[in-house]
């Protein structure tokens, strides 16, 4: 959930929603001035920061608002279909193509086009984006004739895009025309002064999308909270929350948090690895799932800090392909 563009004006509902700590009032500041104008923005940050939060807010907060806001992950598609979801194709265009569809540039034409994990681009699209950028315009596949694509640019990466362009993975070209304004999120851990503003945020979300009244964190909860690192920041905080919010039925408890704590065992956390969330015992091949998947995720989460976020490169590491790596991140809200 996102405030709208109208309560988004209002610094106190601003400010109450993202947070108040000087690092998020800092960004917060920077989107109010850019959205105002017709500037390709940057959003760098690592994953799980609410890098497409925020572009869909400096997009509400525009003169672009009635358009749409069209957003395409580009680490999320094979690299074969890249162009065609980014500028569409005409009937006939491929075995397959059995009938017209425009790109997500084009669907964006008078509103905002967002794209994700824009370093994952090939070199070949992004000569091709850059010529849609400069033109306004875009060519389907098997089309004639261009089509009107007028759409503002906001880019998101999880590295930044300078080192990409060093490292040869990234068009020179291309990067200057984007580097028009760039947003750093912080990630979670420097800003722990939000962590628990936030938690009662999703708790009340929550709240009314289960239709439970938990009241909030407990001491020892907001202690869990506090002490562990968030290498998956909003999205894996937002995530505990939902859970807890579901297992709990007045106060979060830190046994609220568990299996989904990494903590689970420390001292503040009670270790209950060996019953379900009804309080049952579990079968050993549920401990033992339980216990696999949170290993699993901390392997994941220590290789991806160790290839500073690349996804690609630490698939490579741990040997899975690129779509089963990105399906776990999503199931671990890394």
């Amino acid at each position: 959930m996102v405030p709208n563009g109208a309560e988004i004006l209002e610094d106190e509902v601003f400010s109450s929603f993202f947070g108040k700590s000087r690092a998020i009032q800092a960004v917060l500041r920077q989107v109010k001035k850019v959205a105002a104008t017709d500037f390709t923005v940057i959003l760098e940050g690592e994953t799980g920061t609410g890098k497409e939060v925020m572009a869909q807010i400096i997009h509400r907060l525009s003169k672009r608002n009635k358009g749409a806001f069209v957003a395409l992950d580009c680490g999320a598609i094979p690299e074969a279909l890249t162009e065609s979801e980014l500028f569409g194709y005409e009937r006939g265009a491929f075995t397959g193509a059995d009938h017209s569809k425009p790109g997500h540039f084009e669907m964006a034409h008078k509103g905002t086009l967002f794209l994700d994990e824009i370093n994952n681009l090939s070199l070949g699209v992004q000569a091709k984006l850059l010529r849609a950028i400069e033109s306004h315009k875009v060519l389907r596949l098997g089309a004639s004739q261009a089509s009107k694509a007028n759409a503002r640019l906001i880019v998101a990466t999880d590295q930044p895009l300078s080192q990409v362009v060093k490292a040869g993975g990234f068009r020179r070209d291309l990067y200057h025309r984007l580097d028009e304004f760039v947003i750093k999120l912080p990630p979670l851990h420097q800003r722990r002064e939000d962590i628990v503003h936030l938690a009662e945020i999703f708790i009340e979300q929550t709240n009314a999308e289960l239709g439970k009244e938990v009241q909030g964190l407990s001491t020892e909860a907001m202690a869990e909270l506090m002490v562990y690192s968030w290498p998956g920041n909003i999205r894996e905080l937002r995530n505990w929350v939902r859970r807890a919010v579901l297992l709990a039925e007045d106060m979060i408890e830190p046994w609220h948090l568990f299996p989904f704590s990494l903590s689970g065992v420390s001292g503040s956390t009670r270790n209950l690895s060996h019953l379900d969330e009804s309080g049952e015992e579990l079968s050993l091949s549920e401990t033992v799932r339980i216990a696999t998947e949170q290993l699993e995720r901390r392997i994941i989460a220590r290789v991806l800090a160790s290839t500073k976020g690349n996804k690609m490169k630490a698939s490579r590491i741990l040997k899975v392909d690129y779509k089963t790596l990105y399906r776990k991140l999503k199931k671990y809200g890394l």
